[in-house]
């Protein structure tokens, strides 16, 4: 049986075309994957502060008899095949070849996540994402891609944390008005401020009350992230914020 997998691509040291390219091709030529899909090269911001200068980003459709660990081990032996270094944690890479989705497959281990846990609010995931399966639907959040995207378009973006801890509110409030400007993002810091419009992301810290009720395709989960700080939600922001810029075709043969 083979099934659908994406892969996301990227990098930012040295000549990554060349990289995103080598990689593409090792993919191209096991005899395990067939009908490989490539979006074209995007340009994006770095993001994190230790993150360097700016990215290359596609997004790879294919079909493979692998699994899904399978296919995640033979991302990471092309990645070492190319010289990738795992020296800074979020820092500048040669090359990256995440596993995003595989059809509509739900695993949570200790090796994969799958869906990725960030690939619905990424817009270098999303964008490039969106020209080769627009209409791919997150299983989880049960929406599609495209639209996921377009979520991340409306400004202000609206983050409701009235749902988090005190202390937990004055720091985000703090840190995040401090990076962005009011018609960039509005913060919804009270249950009273709370409207009927959907907010971009509802902030919660999971095993809260109002855990269950949340919209799924809303809520952000403060221990999905890789450190549960403002800071982290900062990132969070500037990722879908980002306006990737489609630079290039990228030849797959």
């Amino acid at each position: 049986m083979s099934g659908t997998a994406f892969i996301a691509l990227g990098g930012n040291l040295g000549d990554v075309r060349q990289t995103m390219q080598q990689a593409v091709g090792l993919l191209h030529d096991s005899s395990c994957i067939s009908q490989l899909i490539c979006s074209g090269l995007y340009q994006t911001s770095p993001i994190g502060v230790q993150a360097g200068e700016e990215f290359l980003n596609a997004v790879v459709r294919l079909q493979t008899s692998k699994t899904p660990e399978e296919l995640l081990e033979f991302c990471h032996e092309i990645e070492n095949q190319l010289g990738r270094q795992r020296t800074v944690h979020w820092g500048p890479r040669s090359i990256d070849l995440d596993l995003i989705a595989f059809d509509d497959q739900i695993i949570q281990s200790a090796q994969l996540s799958l869906p990725h846990p960030a690939c619905w609010y990424r817009r270098f995931v999303l964008d490039p994402f969106v020209e080769i399966a627009p209409g791919w639907r997150h299983p989880e959040r049960n929406i599609a891609v495209l639209d996921l995207q377009l979520r991340l378009l409306n400004r202000p973006l609206i983050l409701d944390l009235s749902s988090c801890d005190a202390s937990f509110i004055d720091e985000a409030t703090k840190v995040l008005s401090a990076a962005f400007f009011p018609q960039e993002l509005q913060l919804i810091t009270d249950k009273a401020e709370v409207t009927t419009e959907e907010a971009t992301w509802k902030i919660l810290e999971q095993g809260t009350s109002t855990w269950e009720n949340a919209k799924l395709v809303s809520r952000l989960d403060l221990q999905d992230l890789p450190s549960p700080t403002a800071n982290a939600l900062v990132d969070v922001v500037r990722s879908a914020m980002d306006s990737p810029q489609r630079i290039e075709e990228f030849d797959t043969k």
